[in-house]
Order: C-alpha cells, then structure tokens, then sequence
C-alpha cells in the first residue's frame, strides 16, 4: 500500500490526503444528520400518537357521557307512564308528558356537538318522540335499532350510511318487544369535520373504524389508501403504536389506537414525504455540500499543486543538468517561501560540487605525481634484494649452506615489503614472509632463543588478509620481549580454526607482563581517537578491523609462561580482494 501511494503523483497525493483528513469530518456529520433525522422521525410518530390517544380519550369521554345521559333518560317517569299506562292517562297527562319527554330529550341533544337527533321509540302508543317532532313509528329504523348491543363496550350501530347509540328498555333479548327504545344519531358530518381538524397536514388523514361490524367515517375521502389502511391497521389488532405503511409506492406514517369503550379504532396517517420533507430536504442539501466540498478539495489540491510542482519541476530540471555534467545552472528566484531556500542551496551545492570537483582533481593529480615519486624511491629497494640474489648466486657457488639460506630470505623478505601493487594476500603468503622473518632472527638468536612455528592449516591458505599484520607482532615480539633475553627464550606462533573464525596467536616469555598494563594496551587498541599515537599493535588492529567489521582484530592477554599474548581474530572465510569490494 505504501509503494503504492509512492508512486502517484502529487496532485493526486493531496486529493487523497485532503479526503482521508475530512473523510471522519463527513461520517461524524452523516451519523449526526442521520441521528437527528431518526430522532425528529421518533418525535413526530411519537406526537402522532399521543394526539391519537388525547383525541381517542376525548371521543370516549363524549359519548360515555352522552351514555350516561341516555341511562338516566330511561329513567324518567314520563317515559314508564307512555310506555305502560297509557290506559289510565288522560290525553292531556299523555301531552304533558309528551311535552315533557321533548324537553329532556332536547337536553340530550344539546349534551354534545356530535348529536344530530335525540328521539325515542315507545311501541304502546306507536309514537316517536324527537325534540322537535312527534309521530309514527319508522318500522325499518326501529327494527334496526332494536338490537342488544354491550353499550360500554360496542355501542355504536351503523344502518344506511347512518351512526346511532340505541338503547332498547329493558334490556331483556332481541327476540322480546321492548317497552321503548332511546335512540341517539351521531352526525356523521360533524364527527368527520372533527376528524379532519385532528390532522394538520393535507396529505393526512384521521378515520374512525370499526372492523367488527365493517363501517369507517373519515375525516377526507382518499379512496383506495383509506381501505387499504383501514384494513391493514383496523383489522388487525396485533398493530401497536406508530408504524410505517407502503401503499402504491407512497410511504405512510400511521399512529393508532384502540378503544375498548366504543370497539373502534383512531387512526392517523401521514404520507412520508409530507411530514418528513424537510429533513429529506436537510439530507438533499448534506449530499450537495458534500459533493461541494469534494469540488472544493480538487480545486484547493490543484492550487496546491500549482504552487508547488512548477518550482519544483524546475529544480527537478536543474538536477537532471547537474546530472548530464552541468555545473553552470543557477537560479534567481524572486519569491520569499521555502523555495528560496532550496533555491538557494542548490546554487550553493553546485558551488560546492564545482569546488570539490577541483579538489579531487587535483589531488589525483598530487596522489598521481607522489606514485611517481614511490616508483622512482623504488629503484633502490629493487637494487637492494638483486644484489642480495647476486650474492646469493655466488654463495651458492661456494657452498656455504648458511649463507645461501640467509641470502635467501632476506632476499624474499625484501621482496615482499617492497611488492605494493596489492594490498591484500592471503593467509598463507602473509605467514610465510612472518616465517621468513622468523628463519632472518634465527641466525642472530639461534642459541638462546627457541621458536615454534605451527603448519598453518591447509584450508586456512587462501583468506585474504591485509599485508604485513602477522610479521609485525613476531617482529614486536623479538623487540620487546625476547631481545634482552640470553637464554631460555621462547616465542610460538600457532592457528587455530573455529567454526566461523580463524585464531592466530603470537606468545613469547619475555618479561612478567602485569594485567594493569595488559587492560591499558587493550583500551587503546579499541580507543577510536584518530589523534593517538598509532604502534604497531594499534595500526594492525585497526585495519583488520576496518577490514572484517568489529568483531574481529586483537585481543591481548598474559600467556601460560608469564610473558606476552597476542591473539588475531579473522574470519574463517574470505576470499574478496579489498579493491573488488571498493
């Protein structure tokens, strides 16, 4: 993913980098503006429902009053007298209660907006009273209300397009004639005006339905949409609380409620869009500010992207010209941001690389000329080990065993500290000029000096190994340990090979060496300070270290005779010249 986002440019970088900043930004908002939008959704079903209940509670309260009323109207003994003792009545006692029933049946009427007439049918005397009207009995209407309805729970009677409250006296059987019956229209107009007040919105609806017996009255007449929610919510009682409905399309909020005391149900509904419009409307202008703001972030990116690529493309520019060898581009840059900067060290580093580039050449014209001077120094040198192969030659034309051997490894000695053209040999070649200096020491210490050169082993022969590193420790061993000695010396050179490296120590027993001057040798071998001065010890420990890494070189310690150790520490494989790896 990183090599990735590597590789695109950098218009693109900041179009991505913008959108991974502000992308949180944008779903905190979108989780905010869908809380909200779920929150006001909640609020408005849940005043659905509770303007459901306080209008559902209210229509209870009216007409379980308006019961009450009708009850106690059957009570009245004006009523009884019409009823069942009419024969004992005078006609103007019959009128008088006539009258009388008029006035309280008048009372009734007036007891509720929902009334349209307040009469009562008496069969002894074949009249039906009204407040305002006295007359025959309709057949038709009194057999349809003479029906033994649970008036506290299921009162209502629905009978051509009309709502009545009836109530037959006394409640005995349907198939028994009842001495009268109180009958109570409800105004089917004023009841739906007052449905339709309870909704605010035109789209909505409120309707009063009764499943059981197969009527609705609705405050607006929406054909199809009020049977199907009619008949998905009224007739189902599993339905609590507001909830939502799909008609044609259209979604529908519906809030409604159950009345155990009329066996009808209030329901209210409200088409989606109408009520939740303006949070769809906040939710149109969210996705366009969104959709904004991305536009915004290219146009800001590609600003961006202006100020910073045409600089650096120049400066791109400059270095692919200092790359092809031009060292003559400078630049005048006329602004004060941070390319001035660059621009200003780039001139600088141009100036710098022109200046080191004569520096370089010119040393190499100096380390060139002093080569010369070392080739010329090297004439003598070579002079040197040609004469000694000349005597040689003649020392063995005479015979003399001893001085043939001498001539001979001084004369390979010379040779191999005059030969410079490698700076490595291998390990085999390095001890053999060490043994040849060793065989150079023995004429001089023959008698009182014993040396012990171990084989080196054969797969130890080819590691190469910096020059002149084992020679100089035998050397500084004779010089310091063994010189002064008139007898009983003795120096051991021998090789160890380990798994991944190879050792190599160098003891003699010269003079008791203390271990407090053994710790302060080895402090300076891995003291760094350039600055010291360097022995013979120290430069071989250093190139060896230089050469193999840290974990190899000198380590110094008292050997089992009292005098002088030496120990390198070299890998056990390496056959890379130092050149090849420069």
């Amino acid at each position: 993913m990183k090599a990735l986002f590597d590789s695109i440019k950098i218009y693109p970088k900041l179009i991505v980098t913008f959108l991974i900043v502000l992308t949180p930004l944008f779903l905190l908002s979108l989780v905010m503006n869908q809380y909200g939008s779920s929150n006001i959704k909640k609020e408005i079903t849940q005043s659905m429902q509770s303007k459901v209940h306080f209008y559902n509670s209210n229509l209870e309260n009216e007409f379980t009053r308006t019961i009450k009323l009708m009850r106690e109207f059957a009570g009245y003994e004006d009523l009884d007298l019409l009823s069942n003792r009419t024969e004992i009545m005078s006609y103007y006692d019959q009128r008088v209660a006539i009258r009388n029933l008029q006035k309280e049946l008048s009372v009734l009427k007036n007891s509720s907006n929902y009334i349209l007439e307040a009469s009562v049918h008496i069969p002894a005397i074949n009249r039906t009273i009204s407040d305002d009207n006295f007359g025959t009995i309709p057949i038709d209407e009194f057999e349809a209300l003479n029906v033994v309805t649970n008036i506290f729970e299921s009162p209502f009677i629905y009978w051509r397009d009309r709502l009545f409250i009836s109530l037959p006296y006394p409640i005995k059987s349907n198939r028994v004639s009842p001495e009268f019956v109180v009958e109570i229209e409800i105004s089917i107009d004023l009841l739906r005006n007052a449905l339709l007040q309870f909704t605010d919105h035109t789209t909505g609806n409120t309707m009063l339905v009764n499943s059981e017996k197969g009527w609705k009255i609705t405050g607006n007449d929406n054909g199809d949409i009020v049977n199907e929610i009619a008949l998905i919510d009224g007739s189902n009682s599993d339905v609590q609380g507001p909830h939502s409905v799909t008609i044609d399309g259209q979604h529908y909020l519906v809030a409604l409620e159950k009345s155990n005391v009329l066996g009808t149900t209030l329901i209210m509904y409200e088409r989606e869009q109408s009520v939740l419009g303006p949070l769809r409307q906040y939710t149109i202008w969210f996705w366009m500010i969104s959709g904004l703001t991305v536009i915004v972030i290219v146009v800001v990116s590609y600003s961006v992207y202006r100020l910073i690529h045409q600089p650096l493309k120049n400066l791109v520019r400059a270095f692919r010209k200092v790359e092809q060898g031009n060292l003559n581009v400078t630049f005048d840059y006329q602004g004060r941001d941070e390319f001035q900067y660059l621009y200003t060290q780039f001139n600088a580093m141009v100036q710098n690389l022109q200046q080191m580039i004569y520096e370089v050449y010119e040393q190499k014209f100096r380390v060139q000329h002093a080569e010369l001077k070392q080739l010329q120094s090297q004439i003598n040198p070579h002079f040197l080990y040609n004469s000694l192969f000349i005597l040689y030659r003649l020392a063995k034309k005479n015979g003399d065993e001893n001085q043939i051997r001498f001539t001979k490894y001084l004369s390979d000695y010379f040779q191999f500290i005059t030969r410079n053209s490698n700076h490595e040999v291998t390990l085999a070649e390095e001890a053999q000029h060490a043994k040849n200096y060793v065989e150079i020491q023995m004429f001089r210490f023959a008698h009182h000096i014993e040396v012990k050169f171990e084989e080196l082993p054969p797969s130890c022969a080819p590691i190469m190994v910096p020059r002149l590193i084992l020679q100089p420790i035998v050397e500084n061993a004779y010089k310091h340990g063994l010189e002064h000695k008139e007898s009983g010396g003795k120096l051991r050179v021998s090789f160890e090979l380990l798994e991944n490296s190879v050792l190599i120590a160098v003891e003699d027993n010269g003079e008791l060496v203390g271990e407090a001057t053994i710790q302060s040798l080895q402090r300076r071998l891995n003291d760094n300070n350039v600055s010291q001065e360097t022995t013979g010890l120290i430069n071989v420990h250093r190139r060896l270290v230089f050469r193999f890494g840290p974990n190899y070189g000198i380590t110094l310690s008292r050997g089992n005779s009292g005098g002088f150790k030496v120990t390198f520490r070299l890998p056990a494989e390496t056959t890379t010249h130092l050149s090849e790896r420069n």
